[in-house]
């Protein structure tokens, strides 16, 4: 008998805390080999130690997805080291502030799409072509609720969040064909370390307008994620997958429950 197969490699963006960390802790967990990338290298060192710990394999490579420079040499190292991504995991995101749209400054405006949409297709555009060789992809873009919807004082997040989600169906038409499937996951409210450094009067009257009554959590984010990539969700491809504990179906909230 010959050496076991190696396992399938995944690239986590936004990956040093918060969802992508939950994410690249599960993949890992689920017999993945992890590319960790983000910029905070001390961050990213931490959680491969930890990974590496409990027995999983990752390994972290330090850059900023708006750079297109540096995602190119990234990627490289990636696939020097590590060989071609089954999955690709596009996390790194920037959020706020919040204000009106007539408030929000050029500077802002490109930085917020920088990250959350131009880093995303960087990223993109190099896997799709080494996923149609190899006739197998993953793509799993993390938009948000504000990606269907929208929200006040969150204009410029929004309309990236919206142009991930049909970046995503553009993606999922053009190459399904080739077994790689193109999925973005809106998430609500979740628990993370931004949430928590909230006004708690805000936690609260947020909490009063979910059914389930409580924040999600980023594993469960991650364990939707573990399961697009995994053989179960092949059939799954162009959706956007909302885990928001019943916010957006739960528009007459002033209403009492019967």
């Amino acid at each position: 008998m010959g050496p076991p197969p190696e396992a399938p490699l995944a690239i986590v963006t936004g990956a040093s805390r918060g969802i992508g960390a939950a994410i690249a802790e599960v993949l890992a967990r689920n017999a993945f080999r992890v590319a960790l990338v983000a910029r905070d290298g001390e961050a990213l060192s931490t959680l491969e130690k930890t990974l590496a710990a409990a027995g999983a394999q990752a390994w972290p490579f330090v850059c900023d997805v708006s750079d297109e420079a540096a995602v190119a040499a990234m990627l490289g190292q990636v696939e020097a080291r590590l060989g071609t991504p089954g999955v690709l995991v596009n996390n790194a995101g920037l959020g706020g502030p919040f204000h009106r749209a007539d408030e929000v400054p050029k500077e802002e405006w490109d930085a917020l799409f920088g990250v959350n949409v131009d880093g995303l297709h960087h990223l993109c555009r190099w896997a799709l072509p080494r996923m149609k060789a190899r006739g197998f992809g993953r793509i799993i873009n993390i938009a948000s609720l504000m990606g269907l919807f929208g929200g006040a004082r969150s204009s410029t997040y929004a309309a990236t969040k919206h142009a991930v989600v049909g970046y995503s169906k553009a993606v999922a038409a053009e190459w399904g064909a080739y077994g790689i499937t193109c999925n973005a996951i809106c998430p609500g409210y979740i628990d993370t370390e931004m949430l928590a450094k909230a006004d708690p009067q805000v936690r609260t009257d947020l909490l009063k307008r979910i059914p389930a009554g409580r924040f999600g959590t980023s594993g469960e984010i991650a364990q939707l994620v573990a399961f697009l990539a995994g053989p179960s969700g092949g059939y799954i491809n162009g959706s956007a997958l909302v885990i928001d504990g019943g916010l957006s179906s739960h528009v007459a909230s002033g209403l009492p429950s019967f």
